[in-house]
């Protein structure tokens, strides 16, 4: 015999089917639209899931609603939207999410324009979005402060040597612009204690004010001057600005590549979002720069996502690079040394697919960590 379903199944099902589809599930859109959301806007969703908790439907996790009751936020979004993709176990918390906009009444007053660009989210691009040539040149640039031997050119900037100093590096190019490179942690015990600062107190100590004033006092006159910092160099500049406000105000722009937040406290930085001469590179999945963006977010910002297995791949700096290229990458061929199967190189995996005894020497420079192993 046939099967029938009743009139209201029916419109359940298709009222199912449409608050699922309120929201993009593209997981780029939806990272660009949850950090577009303020402070103001993230309470008020709080105080509208904690109102729903006893009208969740069973086709929806009520564990979501829950979390989001108890702590809306961007990270809180951002986190929620990632391990979705980490456990490959369908939508659980975007299902909860379009449910939970979809009861927003449509006087829902201030904050509702955010909560409508959702359903508008894969239609339109966000800001931040783009990228120019400058931003990846300055992003290679500052990569170099990295660098034990440091090139003495790097394209068509000339690294001024008197500078070089624990932090940054300063180039000249060809044009008479300066560009001064600020690196980020590196696992040395004095960056580390600086990170401790960060944590507690939401600011690095100063200790980059009187080195940039002195490279400013020794600049031609009339030279365009633009900073950039990665990781907790953008805390060292913002704190140097602190000490000295007058230090901005000399220099064109300043370049926050995976900017440090802390979670604990009012970060140094805070105060710049809305400062045009401050540019933000965030990416998306980068939950050490999304951990507090202030109370609005940065007004001059890119936004990218990196889905990668390895946790520390978005804060990598060279996520920015672009397709500018300021130098020639070597790069070194693995060798392939043949060696006799025994119990200590049993042949599977790799042995067996490429041959017997056959092992990979990636060289003296090869790094597991940032391939994500």
């Amino acid at each position: 015999m046939p099967r029938y379903t009743s009139k209201k199944k029916r419109g359940q099902k298709r009222n199912r089917e449409r608050i699922r589809h309120a929201i993009p599930r593209d997981r780029r859109h939806l990272l660009q639209w949850a950090v577009q959301g303020t402070d103001a806007n993230y309470e008020k969703l709080r105080k509208h899931a904690a109102g729903l908790l006893d009208q969740v439907p069973s086709y929806i996790d009520k564990d979501v609603v829950e979390s989001i009751a108890s702590g809306a936020s961007r990270e809180a979004l951002v986190d929620g939207v990632l391990k979705e993709k980490k456990k490959k176990a369908g939508t659980w918390f975007t299902d909860g999410l379009s449910w939970l906009i979809d009861q927003i009444p449509n006087d829902w007053g201030e904050g509702a324009n955010w909560i409508k660009d959702i359903g508008q989210a894969a239609l339109k691009p966000y800001r931040g979005t783009n990228m120019t040539e400058e931003d990846e040149v300055y992003a290679q640039l500052v990569n170099q402060s990295y660098k034990g031997n440091k090139p003495e050119e790097v394209g068509d900037w000339t690294r001024v040597p008197e500078f070089d100093s624990e932090y940054m590096n300063v180039w000249d190019n060809v044009d008479g612009h300066r560009f001064i490179g600020v690196r980020g942690t590196e696992m040395h015990l004095d960056d580390l204690e600086e990170d401790a600062e960060l944590i507690g107190m939401g600011h690095a100590d100063d200790v980059l004010s009187g080195e940039l004033r002195n490279i400013l006092d020794n600049t031609k006159p009339g030279t365009n001057i633009d900073v950039g910092a990665h990781s907790l160099g953008t805390s060292l500049v913002a704190g140097a600005y602190e000490a000295d406000s007058s230090l901005q105000d000399r220099i064109r722009q300043t370049y926050w590549y995976n900017p440090v937040f802390t979670p604990f406290a009012a970060n140094v930085t805070d105060k710049y979002e809305a400062d045009e001469r401050v540019r933000y590179f965030i990416d998306l999945t980068d939950l050490v720069s999304i951990g507090d963006l202030g109370s609005k977010g940065p007004e001059n910002v890119v936004y990218r996502t990196k889905w990668s297995f390895n946790p520390l791949a978005p804060h990598h700096l060279s996520q920015w690079f672009g397709n500018v290229e300021l130098e020639e990458q070597e790069q070194t061929p693995p060798v392939f040394d043949v060696v006799e199967p025994s119990d200590e190189f049993p042949q599977k995996g790799l042995e067996a697919a490429m041959g017997p005894g056959v092992l990979l020497d990636f060289g003296d420079t090869y790094d597991p960590i940032s391939l994500g192993f």
